[in-house]
């Protein structure tokens, strides 16, 4: 409830709290407990600022998930903790890995500039070789490693405009390839809105 209503520094207390009463073998035990108390104590240290916290815990997570998709999460929040913090090549470093796993490919190093310049008006191209019609009625992205890449690609977009914008053309053509590829989704305007610059 303390989440619902902003009150980050009582949630993660409270959170905190629930972790302490865990047992001892609680991941093997009340895995599923354990990961939804873990995901949202990171994401209510997160609120208030505790990146340290948020590196232990989230490194706690990343060692007991099951499974990749169970990672998710802590991912995203880590990512976001790291560019709060200005640690942005990390923060690059982290959402690229958390793509490849996805599927999706980013090139590393970054292209050179016009290279980079060429694919996003290639892709440009192919958006607007489509009718107005067309694009309205573009079929929804249901694709779940689709739809998790879009959501790590927004939230690296948001972390570029603000230190890396060499990364921008990037991420941009990255997310208007995978929706004309897969369909579209609520990420897909963020894309779309920078490319129409």
């Amino acid at each position: 409830k303390a989440m619902s209503l902003a009150a980050f520094i009582s949630s993660a207390s409270y959170l905190r709290a629930g972790i302490d009463l865990l047992c001892n073998d609680h991941w093997e035990i009340c895995y599923d407990l354990s990961l939804q108390l873990h995901n949202l104590y990171v994401e209510a240290e997160y609120c208030n600022g505790h990146f340290e916290e948020v590196g232990h815990a989230a490194g706690v997570v990343i060692k007991q998930a099951r499974s990749f998709e169970d990672k998710l999460r802590i991912f995203a929040t880590l990512i976001k903790s790291l560019a709060a913090q200005n640690k942005l090549h990390d923060t690059m470093q982290i959402g690229f890995d958390v793509l490849r796993e996805l599927g999706v490919q980013c090139p590393s190093p970054l292209p050179d500039k016009s290279v980079a310049a060429r694919d996003i008006m290639k892709t440009s191209m192919s958006l607007k070789n489509k009718s107005k019609d067309e694009f309205l009625n573009y079929h929804e992205m249901n694709e779940g490693s689709m739809t998790a890449a879009m959501k790590f690609l927004q939230i690296l977009l948001n972390s570029s405009f603000m230190a890396k914008q060499e990364y921008l053309p990037l991420i941009i053509d990255q997310m208007m390839k995978l929706t004309l590829h897969h369909g579209i989704c609520k990420e897909s305007c963020a894309a779309l809105g920078y490319l129409s610059f």
